[in-house]
């Protein structure tokens, strides 16, 4: 009988337990040593990002991968509040075709979590950003985006300082407990 892993394919699939685990490890991460990524790792989170499923399988994405300093330091001077995009050596820009607010929302908040989670599981660090209104315009004229295009959506890459890979939390105390958040059947 055919492995089940590996049944459609080409190379086994990690265990569920292990999977789960990378999920759960993923997080935030804002601090970056200047190390280059390397393509590989790049192609990989953005193949992820590029499997996310959208409404309709409509995959209304363009993702510009900025590594120019110059550039990734103007983004940031545009975008006051997400400072780390100025400090990694990569930023991959999503570039999405609008559907409407809560579509869009709902598509880049998937597609954003995969490539963090995708980051994690290559053994780097990634931030999440989201470009407020009066940068989006900066943004997009810095990398070419036509109007008809929205950029909001900012995922930084690179290997997390000491400092960018230390919890944040006291150990055990990252999470509320699993009983005080899950509900079965009903709320109360």
């Amino acid at each position: 009988m055919p492995d089940p892993t590996t049944r459609h394919h080409p190379v086994p699939l990690p265990t569920p337990g292990a999977a789960a685990r990378v999920m759960r490890r993923a997080r935030q991460t804002r601090d970056f040593r200047p190390d280059p990524v390397p393509e590989e790792i790049l192609r990989g989170i953005l193949d992820v990002a590029r499997w996310t499923g959208s409404a309709g399988n409509r995959q209304p994405w363009t993702f510009i991968v900025v590594t120019d300093p110059e550039v990734r330091r103007k983004m940031a001077e545009a975008c006051p509040y997400t400072a780390h995009i100025g400090n990694a050596p990569v930023v991959i820009v999503v570039a999405l075709e609008p559907r409407g607010e809560e579509t869009d929302n709902f598509e880049e908040g998937r597609l954003a979590e995969r490539m963090l989670v995708a980051a994690s599981a290559y053994g780097i660090g990634a931030g999440l950003a989201r470009a407020r209104a009066e940068a989006k315009e900066t943004i997009a004229g810095l990398l070419g985006v036509p109007p008809d295009r929205l950029v909001r959506t900012m995922v930084s890459v690179g290997y997390p300082t000491e400092a960018g890979a230390a919890p944040k939390s006291p150990a055990g105390r990252a999470r509320k407990p699993f009983d005080e958040v899950v509900r079965w059947e009903r709320f109360g």
